[in-house]
């Protein structure tokens, strides 16, 4: 053994400062569960007031309901402003259906005069989609064609 060493063995230093970083960060996740906790008791207890105030909100609604529901309402109508009404109504149904058939006779009357003009065309041999000037002029451009045709192969060959 050499002079001012002792008898035990090597210390380790760097375990002991490790060891007491792991205590302290026990210490600090303790201190921040218990903040935690206290935290979870006040909004608890803020939850538990609110649904006491809530119930009571619950419980006078209910009431001012039911008093609502034993209050009767008398409203009466005097039976001559029911003839009126009746009256109108009933004049009002006439008219809409005095005007429909109106609207109908008028519809009719159209589609009459549309199938008499459509049977004096096909009377005179006439077709619906294309007059007579229209097949003269489609005939011209048909014969104007062929022989530009016929001309220009007999130039060619």
């Amino acid at each position: 053994m050499g002079i001012g060493k002792g008898k035990s063995d090597k210390i380790d230093i760097e375990g002991l400062i490790e060891s007491s970083d792991n205590e302290s960060k026990i210490l600090q996740v303790e201190h921040g569960f218990t903040e935690n906790i206290a935290e979870l008791k006040q909004t608890t207890t803020a939850l538990n007031a609110a649904i006491d105030r809530m119930e009571s909100i619950v419980s006078k609604f209910n009431s001012s309901v039911h008093e609502m529901q034993a209050k009767k309402i008398g409203a009466q109508v005097h039976p001559k402003t029911l003839k009126s009404l009746n009256n109108i109504c009933t004049n009002f149904v006439v008219e809409v259906g005095r005007q429909l058939m109106a609207h109908r006779d008028n519809q009719l009357e159209l589609q009459k005069k549309h199938e008499k003009r459509i049977a004096r065309m096909l009377e005179k041999s006439k077709g619906i989609w294309l007059s007579d000037k229209w097949v003269k002029v489609l005939l011209v451009c048909f014969l104007l064609y062929n022989a530009l045709v016929i001309l220009y192969v007999h130039i060619k060959t």
